[in-house]
């Protein structure tokens, strides 16, 4: 069996995010044979042989195991990679799903739910942003709102109470599944009044560009000098078109000085970073590597090198400044640090990326819609440069810078954009951010992305969804 191309991370309680590659590869229990049915046992025995054939770290796994003591396949899944957990190379990123709900995700950007991104600082909740065309959207949620009161049917409570009991607040908002409807309380940015609605969850479809996520900016120094500012939500495959139109827009208008925002960003197909490198590697050849994937070494004939491949709407970057946080996962740490050997001037801006250098792969289990999302292999770059764990600040210059969310991300004057726009200009970062970049932007709060305890694929991929 061949696993389909997948970098993808679990988003734990406090921060995570993932990435992701193409379909999944057809799998029986009982190495190989075709199980009978979909049942509980034949999944726990299929998520058995795939995970001894194939984790990324075999060493890892226990000598003995009786599938018959574990109430399903992901409790048995958590057991076989508890050790690798503990070490922190699997922090979650392993898991079960099933095949439709992962690829309405990352094939065609649909999820079941309210709408909008949310982060919790203490015991106060922020709307981070609101996708078009959603219920969050429609009853006037916004980035720099605060939710306020949750009424799951016996009237509304409010999230500092709920907090302590339900730190995702995944029981307060509901399931994910059509119908399931919540009663909000929330501000609105400039609104002095509280508002309330009641949202009902369906399917909402993500654009991975915003309608405001390409613009031009200038230099503060020179500002006859342009900047192509690109806010890239997630690595789906809806990702193509935008991502072409972006680069075309600044091929057009000879930009090489570049802002890529990936805040929010917890990653996807591998397929949308191999796009980006080419999208930026104008001046590169067909035989220079933009990125590796090295399986374990009984799987290494499935290792990867993904060469450039230059687009027509290529660009050649002189300065690239990626803004990132503790949401920045995944396929996104993957396009950072596959960029840097190859960008004499590249900065990471705002904070600390999560660190996640592994990537998974899609096992089917045959006839049934169970999907096993398996870490198999490490990522690098060029030099094979990877292992980074504890995130991305150090292994390039690194400028610390909040996330304001009383100003849009485009906003020259919001402080990740502002102190990206300094970096490109000076070569340095801005005196109030000249550390090494935190873990959290807000030190002085707990911080959180929050995923829940059972989260759909979408919310595996991207912190803060509901």
């Amino acid at each position: 069996m061949r696993p389909a191309r997948l970098l993808c991370i679990l988003l734990g309680s406090l921060v995570a995010a993932c990435g992701g590659g193409g379909g999944g590869s057809s799998a029986g229990s009982g190495g190989g044979s075709v199980p009978s049915s979909c049942g509980a046992g034949a999944q726990k025995g299929f998520v058995l042989d795939v995970t001894r054939e194939w984790y990324l770290f075999p060493e890892t796994l226990p000598d003995q195991v009786s599938t018959a003591g574990f109430a399903d396949a992901q409790e048995l899944l958590e057991f076989l990679t508890a050790t690798a957990r503990a070490q922190g190379r699997d922090r979650h990123f392993s898991y079960v799903t099933t095949r439709q709900a992962d690829s309405s995700f990352l094939q065609e950007g649909q999820f079941i739910g309210l709408g909008f991104r949310m982060r919790i600082e203490g015991s106060r909740v922020f709307f981070l942003e609101a996708y078009e065309s959603s219920p969050a959207s429609e009853a006037g949620i916004a980035r720099g709102g605060e939710l306020l009161a949750i009424d799951s049917g016996s009237g509304y409570v409010s999230v500092a109470s709920l907090l302590p009991n339900d730190p995702s607040l995944s029981n307060a908002l509901g399931p994910a599944q059509e119908g399931v409807a919540r009663g909000l309380r929330f501000t609105r940015p400039g609104v002095a009044q509280p508002v309330e609605a009641r949202l009902t969850k369906r399917v909402v479809t993500i654009q991975p560009v915003p309608a405001d996520g390409v613009t031009i900016l200038t230099l503060p120094t020179n500002p006859s000098i342009r900047v192509g500012y690109l806010n890239l939500r997630s690595y789906i495959s809806t990702a193509d078109a935008p991502l072409r139109s972006a680069f075309s827009q600044f091929r057009a208008q000879g930009v090489q000085y570049f802002i890529v925002d990936q805040r929010y960003n917890g990653g996807g197909l591998i397929s949308v970073s191999d796009l980006i490198g080419d999208l930026f590697g104008r001046n590169r050849s067909t035989s220079e590597v933009y990125s590796r994937l090295r399986f374990r070494a009984s799987k290494s004939s499935q290792d990867v090198t993904h060469l450039f491949q230059t687009q027509a709407e290529s660009v050649a970057p002189v300065a690239i400044a990626f803004i990132g946080t503790a949401a920045t996962a995944s396929a996104s740490e993957l396009t950072i640090n596959s960029m840097r050997p190859w960008v004499n001037a590249a900065a990471l801006i705002g904070g600390n990326t999560y660190g996640k250098p592994v990537g998974q792969s899609a096992f089917d289990l045959t006839g049934c819609d169970t999907r096993l999302r398996l870490v198999t292999f490490r990522a690098a770059n060029r030099d094979d440069q990877s292992d980074y764990y504890s995130g991305l600040a150090g292994t390039l210059p690194t400028c610390n810078a909040a996330d304001d969310l009383s100003r849009a991300m485009s906003d020259p004057t919001e402080p990740s954009t502002a102190a990206a726009l300094y970096w490109l200009a000076n070569g340095s970062c801005p005196a109030a951010g000249a550390a090494p970049a935190a873990q959290k932007t807000l030190p002085d709060l707990e911080v959180r992305y929050p995923v829940p305890d059972s989260p759909s694929p979408a919310q595996i991929h991207l912190p803060g969804l509901y």
